[in-house]
């Protein structure tokens, strides 16, 4: 009898644990129905509907980030749209979104280091012109290719 007392305790306790993880999860994702309508339609499998909530958690987590990765490219890149148009484009496809925005973040970044070097290329050229070192510019450049500055100064 004791020991009977001792497992409906515990029984009571866990399922007690369980409702209360169900209220807490509830109210913290808001799922469309409330936590009395879910426990009522989970009466007896409460774990399960606390393992069921835990994913849908985890999911919401997950596109959040997904979503917040999206607005950093996006205002990186300024690919003419804004985030929320791209994220309702790519609706469920987010990494795919990711990676053709950061494709695009690397291609602005590779133009930008070929605008700098081009512009420091020019630089030399008018460096030799002004002093004639007695070395064509394409030669130095060809010296001290991706030591420019160094030219430079």
């Amino acid at each position: 009898l004791l020991n009977n007392l001792t497992k409906m305790k515990s029984t009571q306790e866990l399922k007690s644990s369980q409702r209360a993880s169900v209220r807490s999860l509830v109210d913290e994702m808001k799922p469309g129905k409330s936590a009395e309508e879910l426990l009522a339609t989970y009466e007896g499998r409460e774990g399960e509907l606390v393992r069921n909530l835990e994913k849908m958690k985890s999911k919401q987590e997950l596109k959040s980030s997904k979503q917040a990765s999206v607005r950093t490219l996006v205002d990186d890149t300024n690919p003419g749209k804004s985030a929320e148009e791209l994220l309702a484009l790519y609706d469920g496809r987010e990494d795919e979104l990711i990676k053709n925005l950061e494709k695009m973040k690397a291609k602005q970044e590779n133009k930008q280091k070929d605008t700098l070097k081009s512009s420091k290329q020019e630089s030399v050229r008018a460096l030799v012109d002004d002093v004639n070192p007695g070395k064509s510019a394409e030669e130095l450049l060809t010296m001290y290719e991706g030591k420019e500055d160094d030219l430079i100064k």
